[in-house]
């Protein structure tokens, strides 16, 4: 009812606002009939293919034509009031608003050239939205999905038990066998939560490996180590015995002739020999803390025993 008055309203103020005379306004007659007498009056409104708004009467947009611009344009014309005629060729078809324009599909200056992948529509407005690299029909958009897919866009895959285009072929695989959605064919089925248990022993053995051969790595490193050292403690003691056996020597050849001096000297070499024997060296300390104890006391119980026979001779 609402509408319907609003309606009445729009009227009035069309009839009230138009005048005969102006533009694109036309006079129509119309009868009245009481039951005493029959009159003519003049209904004023806007001409065929024009509509009244914005207050005043304007042409028809294009594609539509008539009283009040309520019909659509006839086959094969087109524009404005529909007063333009279509004269289409090849891949082309007339449109009621823009006139000549290419089938969907195809584009180009004369319609021959179709659409580029991922395009659709007419002039290839349009764009498709396809996965799996699937091509796209040029006219409706729809996409052409690859074998093993479907849906509007190509994202479902095929459930179980169907393979191929659209998914409309049923496998022949046992219940242990599963179906390649694309081919059809069938393979033995993989359960990778069948044992649980095996999996869990299989990550501690390699665990337990790798725990293994760390510590094996470890003992090799330190093994080499204390060979090393112990290498360097034989060097410093050799040296230290060479060095010993030098100065003895160079003693026995400026040893005087007097017994007295030669028993004195003795003596004094002894306690010499005894002392440098026994004084341990900065190497010793830093490399053989261990060993320096046994490896001293042989040297000066050596050099001892060689200067008293020495002596006696």
């Amino acid at each position: 009812m609402y509408s319907y008055l609003l309606f009445i309203f729009a009227y009035v103020g069309r009839i009230i606002n138009l005048k005969i005379g102006d533009p694109n306004v036309c006079a129509k007659p119309v009868k009245i009939s009481n039951l005493s007498v029959t009159q003519k009056e003049l209904d004023i409104e806007c001409c065929p293919n024009y509509i009244y708004q914005n207050r005043k009467c304007e042409a028809c947009p294009s594609g539509k034509f008539g009283q009040d611009c309520l019909m659509p344009c006839l086959t094969n014309y087109y524009g404005v009031q529909c007063k333009h005629m279509c004269n289409c060729t090849g891949n082309t078809t007339c449109d009621p608003i823009n006139g000549c324009v290419c089938f969907e599909g195809f584009t180009g200056k004369h319609c021959t050239d179709a659409c580029s992948s991922g395009r659709y529509g007419v002039n290839c407005g349009k764009e498709c939205f396809c996965a799996q690299n699937a091509k796209c029909d040029p006219v409706t958009g729809m996409c052409l999905c690859p074998a093993g897919w479907f849906g509007n866009h190509c994202t479902k895959e095929c459930k179980s038990g169907k393979f191929g285009k659209d998914c409309n072929e049923t496998c022949d695989c046992s219940d242990e066998e599963t179906c390649d959605v694309k081919t059809g064919q069938c393979s033995e089925r993989v359960n990778l939560n069948a044992d649980p248990e095996i999996n869990e022993s299989k990550s501690t053995v390699t665990i337990y490996i790798m725990m293994a051969a760390a510590v094996i790595g470890l003992v090799c490193v330190v093994t080499m180590i204390l060979k090393a050292k112990e290498a360097l403690c034989r060097m410093v003691q050799k040296q230290k015995s060479d060095s010993t056996k030098l100065k003895i020597k160079r003693r026995k050849d400026h040893r005087r002739p007097s017994n007295h001096n030669e028993n004195s000297q003795t003596v004094s070499f002894t306690a010499e020999t005894e002392m440098s024997a026994l004084e341990p060296s900065f190497e010793e300390d830093l490399y053989c803390e261990i060993q320096d104890t046994n490896a001293t006391e042989p040297v000066g119980i050596n050099a001892k025993m060689s200067l008293r026979s020495f002596s006696q001779n």
